[in-house]
């Protein structure tokens, strides 16, 4: 069996499996196979017979470097019957983790995140001190006695005594050079439980020299005094063997004896510095901390005094007032009290790979089919062992997560019940009872499931594009191009001109040439690109549509420039602000049927009164009323979409409020393209084309239904009541077109049909999640956007309705032809 463990080879492999999984592994090229197969490396392994994919191998090559769920099915596999599948398992801890696992992690969390109560001690010094005195000194005894002490019933003044008898330090002769007997064994560094501490030990025997600092916190070495080299009692080695056990082992044994007190006030008197402390003492006499300042009591002072304050008791006390020092006791007991926090963190972390075990042993039981106690050698243990798996991995930050919210959430409601009020004491009860172990625990979690959790959130995105594209891709039937576009808004502009000439008014003639000049800039803002050289002359621009309507299916297209310029209303409002001059101008005469038909022949008179009929009949069949007026074909309801049609309902709302108003005053294609910017999507692209870049893709109202699809929720909040309304004149339109697209051109029309019920469909099933997701919102949702989503939500579904009624009608014209019958656009 061949072994792909490089990531490269194994992503190949998987492009190989997408790839021919995505086209049914049926009527592919072989060139595509060749090329695939040739990156992978796996001329062998992989076969192209009859458009099928064979692997030739026994089982598929483990790959690891891209995530792969359960199974794939290939159609062809050696030895299998033809056309039957066969289902391959890829390793189990690549899958992610289900909803189960999700579930159990959190109540594991939620579970140890409750007993931990229970379990963790709060941080309190005095609690500390007393538990440290209290353990230390058991030490203490227990030491002594282990080093010879004899006596019966010793207490721990006597083992205090023994031991400082039996293992004297020869820097306890510069107790007055460190600054007497309360902070010697702070300023001492021989009396620190450190590195440092055992390194000034040993450098002592060989130097003759004490090391420390002096009163102000400056590193400093005292000679030794005479005592130290007493012949009856030696302090200082006599030779290197010597030297090493005073600076190591008799150094150690007299921190046990000075650890508890001394032997006239045992258990209460001056200690020794702690780990942390001694560690913080070090540090002060560094040049580089010599004048640091500390804030302390509304002042600042030198953090060496402020170490100096916590070693005697100064800078703590109990609530009698009674100092607290912060030496050796004191912080054995607050690492007792952070211990305690360890145990529900391991609880949780315990539970957690046992269910991950126990749930990874059934699946593994099933799927080798083991039964008896003698079919367990068929197991793999790498499937079910509670490690080195992504669900795993999960699983832990779900856990670690709802153990740290509980803990939160219960120390939050705690210092809440004993703050009474005061915030300050709120803010330090609750910091003293957040679980840290369980906070660094959830740190290492998060760091481990990062890489998984930025490859999700990727996919997540490429989804979601993908998802949208697919649906705005189903509407490309429906949708102008670069090329037709462009027709469009030059015949817009003939229209705009021929009404201007007809304008008897020279106020008015005036103010629509004005509207015009504003009109074309709004235009080349919106498409990015310079109004100059953009709109053809009237004469060319009947050519191009001409030109257009000749190509295999242009008839279509060009009917779809036909609607655009029927539904097209010059005059409307530009702009967030409404502006007086331009308030009341109406057009003189029709110019899409007095002279649109009569100079072109892509397009004749019939077309343009059939797309204005078809229009209205579509809007009383999907809304049940009769429209409040019909003005050349596009239907206006006054109260929600206003004299402009399906523009005026978007301007307020999307165009203006997202784009500060230059799309308000556009209508149709372009008006639409502001609304895929408003719906979340910024300018959507397609074949290179892209707002920004000066090619917008420009959709007609193909690309408004795909937004209802693809961003439904941020289309309806955006529009609010006009939402619905919206949607009716959009599937309105939509019939419109079809209806005269079949009668006039019925192959490729029957073709369209086709396409436009799998893009209604598509449509319906976004908008359908998007109501489903505001429904489990509860109280919590938009009850308003609730009700024009579901209100959109019939419209569609009475439109995907009708244009089954017309498939039926048709027959099956069209059924055999491959959607991509029609030409592509040439953007495409």
């Amino acid at each position: 069996m061949a072994n792909y463990p490089d990531e490269v080879l194994s992503n190949c492999i998987t492009e190989i499996f997408e790839y021919f999984y995505e086209e049914g592994f049926g009527g592919v090229e072989q060139s595509d196979f060749t090329r695939l197969q040739e990156e992978a490396g796996m001329a062998d392994e992989l076969v192209f017979s009859a458009g099928e994919i064979v692997y030739a191998m026994p089982q598929l090559p483990k790959v690891t470097s891209v995530p792969l769920n359960g199974s794939a099915v290939l159609v062809g596999f050696k030895d299998a019957p033809d056309g039957e599948e066969v289902l391959f398992d890829f390793d189990p801890r690549a899958e992610k983790a289900t909803k189960l696992d999700y579930e159990l992690a959190a109540v594991s969390g939620l579970l140890t995140g409750a007993l931990n109560i229970l379990w963790q001690k709060d941080f309190n010094l005095e609690s500390a001190k007393e538990w440290g005195d209290e353990k230390v000194g058991k030490f203490v005894l227990t030491i002594a006695k282990s080093a010879g002490m004899t006596k019966a019933d010793a207490t721990l003044e006597d083992a205090i005594r023994f031991l400082e008898k039996e293992f004297p330090l020869a820097t306890d002769k510069l107790t007055a050079e460190f600054g007497g007997g309360l902070q010697h064994h702070l300023r001492d560094f021989s009396h620190h439980p450190s590195l440092v501490g055992l390194a000034c030990s040993i450098l002592s025997q060989f130097t003759c020299k004490g090391y420390g600092t002096d009163t102000a916190g400056r590193f400093v070495a005292f000679d030794l005094p005479a005592a130290a080299f007493d012949p009856d009692c030696p302090l200082v080695g006599r030779n290197v063997p010597e030297k090493i056990a005073f600076g190591t082992l008799f150094w150690a044994m007299h921190l046990v004896s000075d650890m508890a007190g001394s032997s006239s006030n045992p258990g209460k008197g001056t200690g020794i510095p702690g780990v942390v402390l001694s560690l913080l003492k070090e540090l002060s006499s560094l040049p580089v901390f010599q004048d640091m300042q500390i804030a302390y009591k509304g002042e600042d002072i030198r953090i060496q005094q402020w170490i100096s304050k916590l070693f005697n008791g100064t800078a703590f006390k109990t609530e009698d007032g009674k100092p607290i020092r912060f030496d050796l006791r004191t912080e054995v007991g607050l690492l007792d009290q952070a211990l305690s926090q360890v145990s529900a963190v391991v609880a949780n972390e315990v539970i957690v790979r046992c269910l991950y075990m126990l749930s990874r042993l059934k699946a593994e039981l099933e799927r080798c089919e083991v039964s008896k106690v003698s079919g367990l050698h068929k197991l793999k243990a790498s499937h079910f062992m509670p490690y080195n798996s992504r669900v795993l991995t999960r699983m832990v930050t779900v856990s670690s997560t709802s153990f740290v919210l509980v803990n939160l959430a219960t120390a939050a409601v705690r210092a809440g019940i004993e703050c009474e009020g005061n915030k300050v004491v709120f803010a330090q009860k609750l910091f003293l009872r957040i679980n840290y172990v369980g906070v660094g625990r959830l740190a290492f979690a998060l760091h481990a499931d990062w890489g998984y959790m930025a490859e999700e959130m990727s996919e997540a995105w490429t989804e979601r594009a993908r998802r949208r594209q697919d649906i705005f891709d189903g509407f490309h039937f429906y949708s102008l191009d670069r090329e037709t576009t462009r027709i469009a808004f030059s015949l817009k502009l003939a229209a705009i001109n021929y009404d201007c000439g007809n304008e008897k008014n020279e106020v008015r003639k005036g103010q629509k040439r004005s509207w015009a000049r504003a009109w074309q800039d709004s235009v080349a803002d919106g498409l990015g690109i310079d109004a100059d050289g953009y709109f053809l002359s009237e004469e060319d621009a009947y050519g191009a549509l001409e030109t257009v309507s000749r190509r295999r299916g242009g008839k279509v297209r060009a009917l779809l420039v036909a609607q655009e310029l029927v539904e097209f209303r010059p005059y409307s409002q530009m702009g967030d602000e409404e502006k007086k001059e331009y308030k009341g101008l109406k057009e003189s005469g029709s110019w899409v049927k007095h002279e649109f038909p009569r100079r072109q022949d892509a397009v004749d008179l019939d077309a343009i009164r059939s797309l204005e009929k078809r229009c209205g009949t579509r809007f009383r069949e999907l809304s049940g009323t009769l429209p409040k007026f019909l003005v050349g074909g596009v239907i206006v309801v006054a109260a929600a979409v206003g004299a402009g049609g399906a523009a005026a309902v978007l301007a307020p709302d999307i165009a203006v409020g997202i784009f500060g108003g230059s799309f308000a005053g556009l209508h149709g294609a372009a008006l639409v393209n502001a609304s895929l910017a408003a719906a979340g999507g910024g300018a959507l692209a397609a074949g290179g084309m892209g707002m920004a870049g000066g090619t917008a893709l420009i959709t007609g109202g193909g690309a408004a239904l795909g937004l209802l699809g693809s961003g439904g929720v941020a289309l309806a909040a955006s529009m609010g009541e006009n939402y619905a309304q919206f949607v009716l004149v959009e599937c309105s339109r939509l019939l419109a077109f079809l209806d005269v697209a079949t009668d006039r051109c019925p192959h490729e029309g029957a073709i369209l049909v086709r396409k436009a019920a799998e893009a209604v469909q598509r449509s319906i099933a976004g908008v359908e999640e998007d109501v489903e997701k505001e429904n489990g919102k509860g109280d919590r949702g938009d009850s308003r956007l609730l009700k024009q989503l579901k209100r959109g939500l019939g419209y569609l579904t009475s439109t995907l309705k009708q244009i089954e009624k017309m498939q039926r009608r048709l027959g099956t014209a069209g059924e055999g032809e491959p959607l991509n019958s029609l030409p592509a656009t040439s953007d495409e």
